[in-house]
């Protein structure tokens, strides 16, 4: 099963602290940049990005899947946040869009759902969306370090619902030939020391390196690059980031 067809999942382990968390990053990594409006062409259910809101920012969305924009949609109604939001793929946004934002985004660690040539496509993109003097931002995983490490485990800490249901959860990575990544997520339910449920979704990536965007965001003419881990608590060298983000302004 993929993962993004279950916006409910996707959301289960999301919680307050991870709202603060990326709050506090937004605060750190947009401070004096100028932005008032941001799209967030990746925005999925609104996790990474709603606190955006809560900063004073009118956010739009997008997304390629109407599952996850749907589940997005209650949630913003819920907070009571005006969320223009729009289903498309993120590398034919100027087709959707018309008008160009302070800031454009793409959350998630969304492109490495891409090949490299989605990833340059995504770019150029979203960069004709980006205002004169404004910012494109994404984050990722840092794949220099998954391909030097590969890990073939990766656990989180037992996640306990309200209903008193426990969350087993384990990543299970399978590096292809093809240097794509299949991760293999499973999930075990757990109440009353029994196990009442047991899924198994999957997400298909293609790794990328940093150069490849840092070099197309040069060559359409962005300038003082930063890059920080996410979220962002204190500066580290890149080979020690497990997942970043990228900003970039653009000169013209």
């Amino acid at each position: 099963m993929d993962l993004y067809d279950y916006p409910e999942i996707y959301d289960e382990r999301w919680s307050d602290g991870a709202n603060r968390a990326y709050r506090k990053h937004y605060e750190k990594v947009l401070a004096g940049c100028n932005i008032t409006d941001i799209l967030d062409c990746s925005i999925g259910t609104g996790n990474l990005s709603f606190c955006l809101c809560e900063l004073g920012y009118q956010l739009t969305g997008s997304d390629l899947s109407e599952s996850m924009l749907r589940k997005a949609r209650e949630k913003a109604e819920q907070k009571g946040f005006e969320v223009p939001l729009v289903c498309c793929d993120f590398r034919e946004l100027t087709k959707h869009f018309s008008k160009t934002f302070s800031c454009v985004m793409s959350t998630g660690n969304a492109f490495a759902h891409v090949d490299h040539d989605g990833v340059v496509k995504t770019l150029e993109e979203m960069a004709s969306l980006v205002k004169p003097g404004g910012y494109l931002y994404f984050d990722s995983r840092n794949w220099e370090k998954e391909l030097a490490e590969k890990k073939r485990f990766q656990f989180a800490r037992p996640f306990v619902r309200s209903d008193g249901v426990r969350i087993n959860y384990v990543q299970v990575w399978d590096y292809h030939q093809d240097g794509k990544i299949t991760i293999n997520i499973l999930q075990a339910y757990e109440k009353d020391k029994k196990i009442i449920q047991q899924d198994v979704y999957e997400e298909h990536l293609n790794p990328f390196p940093i150069k490849l965007c840092v070099d197309t965001l040069d060559r359409l003419g962005f300038s003082d690059f930063t890059i920080k881990p996410t979220p962002y608590v204190e500066d580290k060298p890149f080979g020690e980031i497990g997942w970043y983000c990228l900003m970039a302004r653009k000169s013209w």
